[in-house]
């Protein structure tokens, strides 16, 4: 049997997860909402893209910096509780928006909160674990974001179809829509997880440093700028992929609503466990491939997959228009899933086994905040302002989404690999040892 110590590490890992599964639920939650929301708020598809994206991606960005340097500095357990509570109430604040711009300032809070726990989460699943397995353990936290997202498409699809039953029933003050139930039943459940968060020890730094020794800002910009290709390929690899991860979590729903004339709650039942699916394994292989080929002795491993997933993936989503029936184009969608997920796998551990351990906090913010603001900020509303502006179709959704997503995707291989011949591991953080570890059994 285990002993307890060694314990620690997977269960912080699962708890981590299981926050991140909550926040892109949280995150992701509109998705299936759209097509009411358009309704029932009078919204046109820009403003949706705005909601799911730009907006967003903002307040994400903008207050990502700051809390990564406070992941430096603090307590990340307690960081990411406090951000794990206050997204979750803004979620549940959204089911009380009764207007476009009240729904805007609660979706920002969400962004506020959701900030804190990447940079907390990154940072300590490297002290962690080694770099031998580091890739794996990242690919199974990063998991958390695609299980989050297929099961806010089943879970207000269950929520749609239960209360349309039965809405007269359910009679709270200040809701008079099904979607704002859903809003409120997500949200709740994020203050257990956030108390589950504060119970957890924290683990001490892998430099061996006080939390108040920390790198100042001459240091940090002189480490970047040492080593600014590889840090700007790596981060615009993931951020450019990331225009077709959240243009697809935010826009797919609508093309099998509009192109396939399938009900909201069908898709949510469908998409759901095919996102999970395909998303998960596209993970733990690309992760268990990438920690693999590292123990090998290939440091560029990481980056290489990434620019190989990206091409990919890339020739799926752009066959996506022209699907000739619904199961084609769920398959081209797994497809596509399943190969760009492999970038997500290989990206943060790539950037930490390049980052000393005391710059790690603001490293991930930096990277969620460009991945945010290119990914998130510009997919969702990119796909909405082709559809609404140079198409004029809302029926041709799946046109404007697969023309933004392969674009993103063609651009992220190129990137991707420039990373390939740049890369080369810190000094620091024990990667040149760990390249030549073998696996230990039963770890």
């Amino acid at each position: 049997m285990p002993s307890p110590k060694s314990m620690v590490p997977s269960y912080t890992l699962g708890v981590l997860t299981i926050a991140y599964i909550l926040s892109y639920l949280d995150r992701q939650i509109l998705g299936l909402l759209v097509e009411p929301l358009r309704q029932d708020l009078h919204l046109t598809d820009l403003q949706i893209g705005l909601l799911q994206g730009f907006t967003f991606a903002i307040v994400l960005a903008a207050s990502g910096l700051p809390l990564g340097r406070w992941v430096d500095t603090g307590n990340r357990v307690r960081i990411a509780a406090i951000g794990i509570a206050f997204w979750s109430i803004m979620t549940a604040a959204c089911g009380f928006a009764g207007s476009f711009e009240a729904l805007l300032l609660c979706r920002a809070g969400v962004a506020l909160g959701e900030a804190a726990l990447a940079p907390a989460a990154y940072s300590l699943i490297s002290d962690l674990f080694p770099m031998r397995r580091r890739g794996f353990a990242i690919g199974v936290f990063s998991s958390g974001a695609y299980i989050g997202a297929g099961l806010s498409l089943v879970l207000s699809a269950t929520v749609l179809h239960q209360f349309l039953r039965a809405e007269s029933l359910f009679q709270i003050p200040g809701i008079q829509h099904v979607w704002q139930i859903v809003f409120v039943v997500v949200g709740i459940p994020g203050i257990a997880v956030a108390l589950w968060m504060a119970s957890l020890r924290e683990p001490q730094r892998q430099s061996g440093s006080a939390p108040s020794i920390i790198p100042g800002a001459p240091e940090i910009g002189a480490y970047y700028a040492d080593n600014r290709v590889q840090f700007a390929s790596l981060y615009l690899c993931l951020a450019f992929a990331a225009i077709e991860a959240y243009s697809y979590s935010a826009w797919v729903p609508s093309v099998l609503i509009r192109t396939f004339q399938m009900p909201p709650t069908d898709v949510g039942f469908v998409l759901g466990p095919l996102f999970i699916a395909s998303s998960v394994s596209g993970l733990i292989f690309g992760a268990t491939l990438g920690d693999t080929l590292v123990r090998r002795g290939i440091a560029a491993a990481r980056p290489m997959l990434m620019c190989s997933g990206a091409l990919a993936a890339s020739l799926f989503t752009a066959a996506l228009p022209f699907a000739p029936s619904l199961n084609a184009a769920l398959t081209l969608i797994s497809i596509a899933t399943f190969l760009s997920t492999i970038i997500v796998a290989n990206g943060p551990p790539a950037l930490q086994d390049i980052t000393p351990a005391r710059m790690r906090g603001v490293t991930s913010a930096i990277g969620v905040m460009i991945v945010t603001l290119i990914g998130m900020g510009l997919g969702p509303t990119l796909v909405g302002f082709v559809s609404q502006t140079i198409i004029g179709d809302p029926k041709a959704i799946g046109i404007a989404l697969s023309i933004v997503s392969t674009i993103g995707l063609v651009s992220s291989s190129a990137v991707g690999l420039v990373a390939s011949f740049h890369y080369r591991l810190g000094s620091d953080n024990g990667a040149p040892s760990a390249i030549k570890e073998q696996a230990v059994p039963g770890q």
